[in-house]
């Protein structure tokens, strides 16, 4: 019986020592979901652990919401996971985590907002300040994110070396929100960061808003200088939003305006790193979609101060081949 007794023991301590558990089976060996500080990183990690808590309801995985540093931080950490890891990267993070891991990563769902699988880089800029064409920026103070940013950095980046833009300086802010505000307080002139699609007026019964349709649409009436009133009006999803809780909104609407549309970007999805069970994937691929579909998941989700994802939709690597285009690289071969 001793005997008997002993071996038992041994067994429990091997398996321990070993690590026979898969990430996510116990608090001890979680799964991480990295974040990244695009927007405001307190409220980014604070709805990330509400997110990892409600997806521990419905599949019994723990989960450990990580915010990263900054954006290289974030694919650094994809990189070097083993089966631990799966994260909501940028576009352009993406493609870079993708270069990192030879191909080792698994793109599974791609966010849409507001019904728009893609959003593009907006330029904005104060409406009294003459800035009117990419032209009008050369001498001026550019305020940006990160240069990790497909909105913020790297697509207007690409615009303004092919236009030979110089400018007098630069203000960088961490955070898309931060850009906005840098912006209506005068810190620089212009600053560029995520767009999206203006929402039509409830009485609209036209065909919807497509890249290339005036980014004001519903928003600003060109005739006559002013936004649009009462039930001409439509509704404003682009990064001005973002601070619609600290500043009024009609002021800011008012005061600062679109200059230019750069784009459209593929959406930023939910990809998980090397090694990373399939099955174990799927559930949680699963469990998200679940929770975005609900009440108190729409608000997570769809919170302007984190990723604002008003649903989701299944995408794998080629979802990103337009993106690889755009920027002179190779699409992978898939046979």
């Amino acid at each position: 019986m001793r005997k008997v007794l002993a071996l038992t023991l041994i067994a429990v301590l091997a398996i321990g020592v070993i690590g026979f558990g898969k990430p996510g089976d116990s608090p001890d060996e979680p799964i991480y979901m990295l974040l990244v500080p695009s927007t405001e990183g307190a409220t980014v990690e604070e709805v990330g652990t509400a997110i990892a808590q409600a997806i521990y309801e419905l599949t019994g995985l723990y989960i450990v919401a990580s915010l990263q540093a900054d954006y290289t931080a974030m694919i650094e950490a994809f990189a070097a996971s083993e089966g631990d890891t799966f994260g909501l990267p940028t576009t352009d993070q993406y493609i870079r985590i993708f270069e990192r891991t030879g191909g080792n990563v698994s793109p599974r769902l791609g966010s849409v907002r507001y019904g728009y699988p893609y959003y593009y880089s907006s330029i904005y800029a104060r409406r009294d300040s003459g800035i009117r064409t990419v032209e009008d920026l050369n001498g001026k103070v550019w305020i940006y994110n990160d240069t990790g940013s497909t909105s913020g950095y790297v697509f207007p980046n690409m615009v303004f070396e092919d236009a030979g833009i110089e400018f007098a300086g630069i203000v960088t802010t961490g955070g898309h929100t931060n850009s906005m505000v840098a912006l209506i307080e005068g810190q620089g002139d212009f600053c560029t960061g995520y767009g999206s699609a203006p929402g039509a007026p409830d009485s609209w019964t036209g065909r919807r808003w497509e890249y290339g349709d005036d980014p004001e649409m519903w928003l600003w009436d060109r005739w006559n200088n002013k936004l649009f009133e009462g039930d001409f009006r439509g509704t404003n999803y682009d990064l001005r939003r973002a601070v619609r809780k600290t500043y009024d909104w009609d002021t800011v609407l008012t005061d600062i305006g679109v200059v230019l549309n750069i784009g459209p970007i593929p959406n930023d999805c939910l990809a998980f790193g090397p090694g990373f069970d399939v099955e174990t994937a799927d559930l949680i691929v699963w469990a998200v979609k679940q929770h975005i579909s609900t009440d108190e998941g729409k608000a997570l989700w769809g919170d302007e101060n984190f990723y604002e994802w008003t649903a989701v939709a299944d995408i794998d690597d080629s979802f990103y081949d337009g993106y690889r285009a755009i920027l002179g690289l190779p699409i992978p071969d898939r046979d």
